[in-house]
């Protein structure tokens, strides 16, 4: 398995398992519908992304399959007087949990930011995603606050 930057060939791929996560989160929430908005309407945001370089997307990578991703944004902090970062989104699809895939997609991340100087990173988890809280815990995540969305 490998972790690595997500290119312009991995857009089906990618937008499969952000559809997956959402599928999943509605799932917990008693939401049996299937979700396939990031197919049908990411791919131009995917493409405007993909390049620049205030935005990661990391992809593992199984016997050429891309099977888990997270997002990454830069945050610079004016108040801190350091690059800090965000994780929007982080999924290993259904058939692969449980196998170590997304420890080590984390911990691609984790080195990333310390070659880049990052200090830390947040990403907000659903309530409902009890699975993923003890993840994240058990790969040194720190409940941290609470976060307030503002629906427009």
């Amino acid at each position: 398995m490998i972790v690595r930057f997500a290119n312009l060939k991995d857009k089906e791929s990618v937008l499969k398992l952000l559809d997956e996560l959402s599928d999943y989160g509605n799932f917990l929430q008693g939401i049996i519908k299937k979700s396939q908005k990031a197919q049908k309407k990411g791919g131009p945001i995917y493409e405007a992304l993909i390049n620049r370089d205030d935005i990661k997307i990391f992809v593992a990578e199984e016997k050429s399959e891309v099977v888990a991703l997270a997002t990454f944004y830069f945050i610079p902090s004016i108040r801190r007087g350091f690059n800090r970062g965000l994780i929007e989104d982080f999924i290993v699809t259904g058939r692969m949990r449980g196998k170590g895939i997304g420890g080590k997609l984390l911990s691609g991340v984790k080195q990333f930011c310390k070659t880049n100087r990052i200090k830390n990173f947040k990403l907000s988890s659903g309530l409902e995603l009890m699975d993923a809280h003890r993840f994240y815990e058990k790969n040194g995540g720190i409940f941290a606050g609470k976060l307030f969305r503002f629906d427009l």
